[in-house]
C-alpha cells in the first residue's frame, strides 16, 4: 500500500510508465542508445529545479523565480573568466533570492505568487543586464561535466544521481524534513510543538533557490553557453513536474519520488514529441493541459477551496 504522505499513488506511477510503453512500442528511435543518452541530459536540469521546487511546495507556498534564477546562474557562469568566482557569484545570488523569497513570505506576510513573480521580473532584468545577447564561454571542466560520460554512462545521470540522494536525506534523515512534512501539514500545530515554522519556510525557499542554481549550472554547461531566457520555462515545469508526480501544492504531502515520476513523465513527452515530428510549440500548451488536469485531481478541501 502507498504510503499517504509520499504522495505516490497508481495515477502519477502509471502516466510515465504508459508513456515509457508507448514510445518503447511506437517510435523504434526511442529505443537507440543516443537517443537515451540524451533523454538524461534533458531531463536532468528540470529535475534539479523540480526537486527545488518540491521544499516549497512541501511548505504549502510556490516558487515561480525558479526560471530566473536558472537563467541567471547560467548568465553569471558564462561571463566569468574564472569558472570558480562563477560558480560563487552563482551561489551566493541563490542563497540572496531564496532568503529575499523566504523573509518576504514568512515575516512581510506577502503571498508567495506575488512575492516570487516580483522577484522572477527583477531577476530576469538583471540577467539580461548581465548577458545581453546569448553566448558566453564555458569552463571546459564544466562542459565535461556536463556533458560527457564514464564507463558508457553519462555524467547528467550522476547529477540527476545527486540531486535525488542530496533531497532525499533531507527530507527522511534531517530534523529540517521531519518539521518541514510538521509544517506544510499544519503550520498551526507545528508552531505549537515548537517547530520553528517562520524560519523554516525561509530555508525551504533558500533550498529551492540552490537547487535552481544547480539545474542553470548544468544547463550552460551542457548547451555550452547561456541566455538570459533559458529557464524562462521552468517555473510552470517545475509546477507541473510536482504536481503530476502527486505532490499536494497545498503542503505537506510529496516526495523525491514523486517529483522524479512527474519530471519523467514530462521528459517523456518532450521526447516522444521530439520523435514524432511534433512542433516544440505544443510542448507548453500540452504541459499546461497536464498541470490543470492535475490540480484538478487533487482534492479540493486540500486546496483549501
Amino acid at each position: 500500500m502507498i504510503h499517504s504522505r509520499s504522495g505516490l499513488t497508481r495515477y502519477t506511477l502509471g502516466f510515465p510508465l504508459l508513456l515509457l510503453a508507448a514510445l518503447t512500442l511506437g517510435a523504434p528511435d526511442f529505443r537507440q542508445w543516443q537517443n537515451l543518452a540524451n533523454f538524461g541530459g534533458q531531463i536532468c536540469a528540470p529535475l534539479l529545479a523540480a526537486l527545488g521546487q518540491l521544499f516549497v511546495t512541501l511548505a504549502g507556498g510556490i516558487d515561480l523565480s525558479i526560471g530566473s534564477v536558472v537563467s541567471l546562474a547560467g548568465c553569471l557562469i558564462a561571463t566569468q573568466p574564472d569558472p570558480a568566482l562563477g560558480l560563487l557569484l552563482a551561489v551566493v545570488m541563490g542563497v540572496a533570492v531564496g532568503l529575499v523569497n523566504g523573509c518576504g513570505v514568512a515575516f512581510a506576510g506577502v503571498h508567495p505568487l506575488v512575492m516570487t513573480l516580483s522577484s522572477a521580473t527583477f531577476l530576469q532584468g538583471l540577467a539580461y543586464v548581465v548577458l545581453p545577447i546569448p553566448g558566453g564561454v564555458i569552463a571546459p571542466g564544466l562542459v565535461e561535466l556536463a556533458g560527457g560520460n564514464a564507463l558508457g554512462l553519462p555524467y547528467a545521470l550522476l547529477w540527476c544521481g545527486a540531486g535525488v540522494g542530496m533531497v532525499a536525506w533531507i527530507l527522511q534523515r534531517s530534523r529540517f524534513g521531519l518539521h518541514l512534512y510538521a509544517a506544510g501539514g499544519n503550520p498551526h500545530s507545528a508552531y505549537l510543538n515548537g517547530v520553528r515554522v517562520q524560519w523554516l519556510t525561509v530555508g525551504a525557499y533558500i533550498l529551492s533557490s540552490l537547487m535552481a542554481v544547480a539545474a542553470g549550472v548544468f544547463l550552460a554547461a551542457r548547451v555550452s553557453s547561456a541566455d538570459a531566457t533559458m529557464g524562462a520555462s521552468f517555473a510552470l515545469e517545475t509546477v507541473a513536474a510536482v504536481a503530476l508526480g502527486g505532490v499536494q501544492l497545498s503542503g505537506g504531502i510529496g516526495s523525491v519520488a514523486c517529483v522524479v515520476a512527474g519530471a519523467v513523465g514530462l521528459g517523456l513527452l518532450s521526447n516522444g514529441l521530439n520523435l514524432f515530428g511534433v512542433s516544440p510549440f505544443l510542448r507548453a500548451a500540452l504541459t499546461g493541459v497536464l498541470l490543470l488536469l492535475a490540480v484538478s485531481m487533487q482534492r479540493r478541501r486540500t486546496l483549501g477551496l
